[in-house]
């Protein structure tokens, strides 16, 4: 029997459906991973690629980037591109159908799926609609919605969850052999996402940047008007109206999310589900500082703060300049 080889931590639903997969050799034409970014995708992804070509794949940590094959064909948006289009899916489609190198499959993943145009869409579609033998096709995607039902109904749709923090915190003491005390404070901040965990432990300077921006947001909270704005500043300096703007206005609007939602936890005494454990003695310094001066009056303001933040990321979608979106964000907190 065949040795599979995945990757060693989450994803445990997705893996033994692939495996039983390969085992049976019920192989489907198109998968669709769908979940949140960091969940091991793209990296599942890969591992079942290999498998499926019988290579096989000695995963020895998370990212499990390894030599892409002349089979394995990735199709992503262009970093200045706000969509794949039809010309890219029309080459993508057409390197599938060359013979295999390896005499196995050809498999092909396209990252991000949610921004195919719409063109791309019924081009791919039209391809699902007639398979050809050995070839796989690997939608990767945070929001499953964005697809047709026509091409839903033609996949196997397999759902990527949020990992429990204790499974990320054992993970990265036991295989990466970081101390508990970061370990805690890594799978707290990942919220079920072991690749951010990962990515924060081989980059400690991603990781003090980050917290060194929450602190800033932080402080924002108890300035006036004119010192939120300049904080704002040192937190989103990009005026223009890019999609590197709106991504970089996104992760910071994530990120005040999940600071606020702290904050609320400390008011009502769950600080054993901080997301933010490594700032707890300044989120602690905050809440203090907060209006009001009992727990109800607390919690009623940071509940209104967090629909300020769930109505600023509706305005992003919509595609409100990102730098307006913030600065109103700051006026209004």
């Amino acid at each position: 029997m065949a040795n599979y080889s995945w990757p060693a931590i989450g994803n445990e639903s997705a893996v033994e459906f692939l495996e039983r997969s390969l085992k049976n050799q019920k192989v489907a034409q198109t998968y669709v991973f769908a979940g949140q970014d960091d969940l091991g995708k793209s990296t599942i992804a890969l591992a079942f690629a290999r498998n499926l070509q019988g290579l096989g794949l000695s995963v020895e940590n998370l990212s499990g980037q390894t030599g892409i094959n002349s089979d394995l064909h990735i199709l992503q948006p262009e970093p200045d591109k706000k969509s794949i289009s039809i010309e890219a899916v029309r080459e993508f489609i057409k390197t599938l159908q060359l013979s295999s190198f390896l005499n196995s499959y050809n498999i092909g993943i396209i990252k991000q799926a949610e921004l195919l145009s719409e063109e791309a869409k019924s081009a791919l579609l039209k391809t699902l609609e007639e398979p050809k033998d050995q070839v796989v096709i690997i939608l990767l995607t945070a929001q499953e919605d964005s697809l047709p039902a026509t091409i839903l109904s033609r996949s196997q749709v397999l759902y990527f969850q949020p990992v429990p923090a204790a499974t990320i915190y054992d993970y990265l003491i036991k295989n990466e052999g970081a101390g508990r005390a970061l370990a805690k404070d890594l799978a707290n901040l990942a919220l079920g996402k072991p690749l951010a965990a990962l990515k924060w432990l081989e980059h400690p300077e991603v990781y003090r940047e980050y917290l060194e921006r929450a602190e800033v947001w932080l402080n924002l909270l108890t300035l006036d008007l004119n010192q939120r704005l300049q904080a704002l500043d040192k937190l989103f300096s990009d005026k223009t109206w890019s999609k590197q703007a709106t991504s970089a206005a996104q992760e910071l609007l994530l990120m005040a999310e999940g600071l606020l939602r702290d904050l609320l936890l400390l008011s009502l005494g769950q600080t054993d589900r901080l997301q933010h454990s490594a700032l707890r003695e300044k989120l602690e310094q905050v809440t203090k500082s907060l209006p009001g001066s009992d727990q109800a009056a607390h919690v009623s303001l940071l509940l209104n703060w967090l629909k300020l933040i769930a109505q600023a990321r509706e305005y992003l979608v919509a595609n409100v300049n990102p730098r307006l979106v913030l600065e109103q964000v700051v006026i209004n907190i």
